[in-house]
């Protein structure tokens, strides 16, 4: 998913009123930010100011320009494992992930699969994967980086993605192998 960061830049809409003579015409152009550009600005933020809900987070990224909703935040919030602690006053405040990052390929793969993968299923030499809304790519990214033989590769959209196999037996096996990594 991306957001757009308003970069001040000047634009013209497909259809604008002429300003009056002399009038000053403040207009702004938007750039487009990637997933990854937000969730390091995220990152940014709740380590630089006290950060405590997802209103807070959205209004601050709109301050700095990135139109994002709550629901994306919320996804973000997820993905970085962002946890919420109490401060000295007892408010709530965001702050990066207590918990040690995974460093295993397979590790990595399964907590995705856990938290993300709604079902896991074969067709011909395709394994379909059906994950939560915005997180297809995280998964197919990991079950990527195991670099296992049998997959020729993956093909991700926004909540589905394949596994490519060479054939009918190999996308069993890799089916099964999906549904070890999410149960476990």
């Amino acid at each position: 998913m991306q957001a757009v960061v308003d970069t001040g830049l000047a634009t013209a809409p497909a259809v604008r009123p002429a300003p009056e003579r002399g009038a000053a015409v403040k207009t702004r152009k938007r750039a487009v930010m990637t997933k990854a550009e937000r969730q390091r600005l995220i990152e940014t933020l709740i380590q630089q100011r006290e950060i405590g809900t997802q209103r807070e987070l959205v209004n601050a990224l709109r301050s700095l320009g990135c139109e994002v909703t709550q629901a994306t935040v919320s996804r973000d919030v997820r993905e970085l494992d962002l946890q919420k602690v109490r401060d000295q006053l007892g408010r709530p405040r965001y702050v990066p992930s207590l918990r040690e990052r995974p460093r295993d390929p397979e590790q990595a793969a399964r907590h995705v699969m856990r938290d993300f993968v709604r079902s896991v299923q074969v067709a011909q030499h395709l394994v379909v994967v059906r994950c939560e809304i915005g997180t297809a790519n995280t998964v197919a990214r990991q079950i990527d980086n195991l670099n296992h033989s049998d997959v020729i590769g993956t093909l991700a959209g926004d909540d589905t993605f394949i596994v490519i196999l060479a054939d009918h037996a190999r996308a069993q096996r890799m089916r099964a192998y999906l549904e070890r990594l999410r149960e476990a």
